[in-house]
């Protein structure tokens, strides 16, 4: 009776586990959906968007062919990756904060279509996968290429 009992307890608490990391991932999915909306309304700088998801997807287990569709917001992530951020930042002078700014800047036009594409991706992909709607609706019903 004793081991049947632990049997059970394990049992529910690896189904609480499971649970749990469900609507963790659900949570990171959300905001990947969230950031890649931003993304699309310029309304976050496309290397703090990269910088996000590449982390928040990092947390996922996916596939390959979904790998693909961040590949673009890992190597942004990556080129300014040398880039000092916060505290950091703080540290640095004027001129040296002017300097990292033009970098970035040329950097993210270079990324710009595809980082903008991968979001619009990654959008219609999590919006049909949930029908859960954002809290702002952008980037629905325009076709690639065209502003937001």
């Amino acid at each position: 009776l004793k081991l049947r009992t632990q049997k059970a307890e394990r049992e529910k608490q690896r189904e609480l586990l499971a649970e749990e990391l469900k609507e963790r991932h659900e949570h990171y999915r959300n905001s990947i959906r969230v950031i890649s909306s931003a993304i699309v309304a310029e309304q976050v700088s496309l290397t703090e968007g990269a910088i996000r998801i590449s982390m928040l997807v990092t947390q996922l287990e996916i596939s390959e062919s979904e790998k693909a569709d961040y590949q673009v917001f890992f190597q942004l992530t990556e080129a300014t990756s040398h880039i000092p951020i916060l505290e950091e930042w703080k540290k640095l002078n004027t001129l040296q904060k002017r300097g990292y700014d033009q970098e970035r800047e040329e950097l993210e036009e270079t990324f710009r279509e595809f980082i903008e594409n991968a979001a619009r991706k990654i959008l219609g992909r999590l919006e049909s996968a949930d029908s859960e709607p954002l809290f702002y609706s952008v980037g629905k019903g325009q076709e690639e290429g065209e502003p937001p």
